[in-house]
């Protein structure tokens, strides 16, 4: 179970950008925020019994998806958009990308 911060650099968000985006999911019920037992000033978060079933249920349809889209554009391409967008992603990519605009 993360606490906010881990979480909030895990999801590359400041800690107030993370709590304001997890309110609605406290809402519903799919998460709760509990003090940490070692330290009293950070909060875990943890997912409820109804946040666990919705990541199931997230998780199948996101596979669904996946493979429908790999049934129409095939998988060879698909594998081959996946690693050029974790190429792009990286962080080469960005030193590159960066280094380039800077020199123009």
């Amino acid at each position: 179970m993360p606490t906010m911060t881990e979480l909030a650099q895990a999801m590359v968000l400041d800690r107030s950008a993370l709590a304001r985006n997890i309110q609605p999911l406290e809402r519903d019920g799919y998460l709760v925020q509990v003090r940490d037992t070692k330290d009293g000033r950070s909060r875990r978060v943890e997912l409820t019994q109804e946040g666990k079933a919705k990541l199931a249920e997230s998780n199948r349809l996101w596979r669904q998806a996946q493979d429908r889209f790999e049934a129409v554009y095939g998988a060879e391409r698909a594998a081959a958009l996946r690693l050029a967008l974790a190429e792009i992603y990286s962080d080469e990519f960005f030193d590159a990308f960066t280094a380039a605009s800077v020199s123009r």
